[in-house]
């Protein structure tokens, strides 16, 4: 038993190395080899599995649909497979954070050891168990292939196992890891429904590998990945596996005669630095620890592939610094280009909600098509972007040619710009109006390599278009108009872009209807705040106008403290107007002498009221009394040169007009009031005094008595008629 022990030790000793689980068993399903991986896998030392029933550790391999088949290997049968899809935990094993792993099992009949017999090599009845363990999964059956093209000393049946001479045999229990691999699969499934294999080398390549070269070889070709050993010293691959002639395009061979050129040809060169700052963590990494990069490198064809390397120190100098790593890389180029896809397909995602949110923000029909443009150029990265607006009677019912205007454009400013064109029957024929009615899309990648009209092709040669994507605007069931890109060159535009684009029209043709409906809701308040501040006879502000301007004013003027003038202006004898002339011709003449008080009156912050039936009020914010009187004297000048006959009149045989002129300085404690009774008080003294004059209010100047009192202040009204001025007045004429 000893000798036994220390024979399968010689020979299997090897396994010890190999980063899969191996056992060896007896016929009775006593454990005669227990290697390193299982030991660690299962926690279970080799000391207390040697020697012992498989089963005392494992009960469950004592059922019949494994004792059966283990059975049938021990009488020298066929191998066997055991399944990760049905059999995943055939000698349960725990990662560190519970997680069972997931076993690829294959057993192999192995001649028992015998005295004189001729045993066959351990790597051999390895190189088989991968054999059968590759044909059991498609997705490494091309690397099995070449383990069999290997030349093996191994005496095999016909059938592929041992001769069935043998009197009793092992059974050789090979068990690879597959549990990364499988939830990798599981999970690309889940977002692309495909396969990305991922399978980690943790294991260190002892020096025991080396010597074993031929059985290396065979497993590192089976792997789906690149495997390489890197010198740090020489800086140069002194391995590389056969994988490198499917994802490279390059044998083992050319690989490594690149020697220290191999990065600079082959890797990108933006990764370069990654890469040199990759190996320099290496001089401070410790055994086990695993280091990796994301990197791109150029195929035979001149495709770049990504690739996921996992690298760790493998081998050292004598001083202890490390000499050599060993490594693997994964080809990830389908799993980037699928992030990569995703990535932008987040991006434009998030630009179209930004995009949305500034139209849907505004409520001004240019703002939002302004806005829109700008952004969808800048989201298409394309040369110009406008709106086509369709005119008036667009459709079936219309006799004129259906036309289009160029509303807005964003353009960059090596391309003419197209603003203000009209578009006549470009795009617009029954046809493509019948297809933008259906939301139709029309993308055009190069306008000489289409069928598109002569007109249409002359017409964008003019302005150098040489692609362009269409959208339609639609509300409802109306065509409101079109969304339009240009592209200065050929360009494909991508399906995506056309979808967002899609929805953004849609988005957009609701922001529009939403703008056209608010200037609508604008112009009907604006005419409602006119009807409800004009005085709808002389078009001037009304009373209430009146009222708030000045509050307004006081305030304002009280915090800047500017004088505020006031002119109150009647008509003189307007009563016997009206029974003269009636009232159809009294309004008339309110009419224009409204008019001439408004030609009068030209400074934008003036305002000029209707303040009762034929009195009218003119504020002046701003205005020292003696500009408000220049102010009342140019209304004289305008009433009278109406000429406007009355006969009725006691002053005039023309219409005439009294007013009353005040200012002062607002003070904050007093009220508006206080202006307009003073040009009331004014304009009563005007008429007092017969009528057809102007009169001022002006508190008198303080003087200070001789015995150091100050008198009461007295009102001093100055008459400012017409006889008392060198302006015509209509009774002087």
């Amino acid at each position: 038993m000893i000798e036994e022990s220390k024979t399968i030790e010689e020979k299997f000793g090897v396994l010890d190395s190999v980063p899969v689980g191996a056992c060896l068993l007896r016929d009775d399903f006593v454990v005669l080899f227990w290697n390193t991986c299982l030991e660690e896998w299962t926690k279970i030392p080799r000391s207390q599995m040697l020697g012992t029933k498989i089963t005392t550790h494992f009960p469950h391999l004592s059922q019949p649909k494994y004792a059966n088949r283990f059975q049938q290997i021990f009488a020298g049968g066929p191998p066997t497979i055991f399944s990760s899809q049905i059999h995943k935990h055939l000698i349960p094993a725990t990662w560190q954070d519970g997680q069972q792993r997931i076993q690829q099992t294959t057993v192999t009949a192995v001649p028992a050891l015998e005295a004189g017999v001729a045993q066959p090599e351990t790597k051999d009845l390895a190189i088989h168990t991968l054999k059968l363990e590759a044909e059991g999964n498609g997705g490494i059956r091309e690397s099995a292939n070449a383990v069999l093209s290997w030349d093996s000393p191994f005496l095999m049946s016909p059938s592929g196992w041992p001769a069935a001479n043998s009197q009793s045999f092992y059974a050789l229990l090979v068990l690879q890891d597959v549990t990364d691999l499988t939830h990798r699969i599981q999970a690309y499934r889940t977002m692309r429904d495909q396969a990305l294999e991922e399978v980690k080398v943790r294991q260190r390549i002892e020096e025991e590998l080396r010597s074993s070269q031929h059985f290396i070889q065979q497993i590192a070709d089976a792997a789906p990945y690149l495997l390489y050993i890197y010198d740090l010293t020489e800086q140069r691959n002194v391995y590389v596996n056969g994988q490198a002639s499917k994802l490279l395009g390059y044998t083992p061979q050319e690989i490594l005669q690149m020697e220290t050129a191999l990065f600079s040809r082959l890797a990108h060169p933006e990764d370069s630095p990654l890469l040199a700052a990759h190996v320099h963590k290496f001089p401070s990494a410790e055994d086990g620890c695993i280091v990796e990069l994301e990197y791109r490198l150029k195929h035979r064809s001149g495709e770049w592939r990504w690739f996921r390397c996992r690298d760790q120190v493998f081998a050292r100098t004598p001083e202890g610094r490390p000499k050599q790593i060993f490594g693997t890389a994964q080809d990830i180029t389908e799993y980037k280009r699928t992030e990569e896809a995703l990535r932008q397909q987040n991006e434009r995602e998030q630009l179209m909600t930004t995009i949305t949110q500034h139209i849907r923000q505004s409520l001004d029909l240019g703002e939002v098509l302004s806005t829109t443009v700008t952004e969808v150029r800048q989201f298409l990265q394309a040369d110009r972007v406008m709106i086509v607006r369709f005119h008036p009677c667009t459709g079936s019912l219309c006799t004129t040619p259906v036309t289009g205007a160029v509303t807005v454009e964003s353009v960059v400013s090596t391309c003419r710009p197209m603003l203000g064109e009209t578009l006549q029957n470009f795009c617009f024929d029954e046809f493509y109006l019948e297809a933008y009615q259906h939301l139709g899309i029309r993308p055009i990648a190069d306008v000489f390599a289409t069928d598109l009209p002569p007109n249409q092709v002359d017409l964008l040669a003019q302005f150098d278009v040489r692609a362009y994507l269409v959208v339609p605007l639609v509300q409802g069931e109306e065509l409101w108009g079109l969304l339009m890109a240009h592209q200065c060159t050929p360009r494909h535009w991508m399906q995506l872009e056309v979808e967002l684009l899609s929805s953004l029209a849609t988005q957009l043709a609701i922001a529009i209807k939403q703008a056209e409906l608010y200037q609508q809701l604008q112009e009907a308040n604006q005419k409602l705040e006119r009807l409800a501040t004009l005085d709808e006879l002389t078009q001037l502000a009304n009373r209430r106008r009146f009222d708030q301007y000045l509050e307004t004013e006081w305030r304002r003027q009280s915090r800047e403290q500017t004088p505020l003038s006031l002119i109150l202006c009647d008509i003189d004898s307007f009563k016997s107007y009206n029974d003269t002339y009636g009232h159809p011709g009294g309004d008339e003449c309110l009419r224009q002498v409204a008019g001439a008080i408004g030609d009068a009156v030209d400074r934008p912050a003036d305002l000029v009221a209707r303040y009762g039936g034929e009195e009218f009020a003119i504020i002046l914010p701003n205005t020292e009394i003696t500009e408000a009187v220049q102010v009342a004297e140019h209304i004289q000048v305008k009433i009278a040169a109406l000429h406007l006959p009355h006969a009725g009149s006691l002053v005039s045989k023309y219409i005439t007009v009294s007013l009353g002129v005040a200012s002062m300085v607002p003070a904050s404690e007093s009220g508006a009031k206080i202006l307009i009774a003073a040009a009331d008080e004014a304009l009563y003294q005007a008429k007092d005094l017969g009528r057809d004059r102007i009169q001022v209010y002006q508190p008198e100047t303080t003087k200070t008595e001789p015995n150091g009192t100050a008198p009461q202040p007295t009102v001093d009204f100055s008459d400012f008629s017409p006889p008392n001025t060198n302006l015509p007045s209509p009774t002087s004429a």
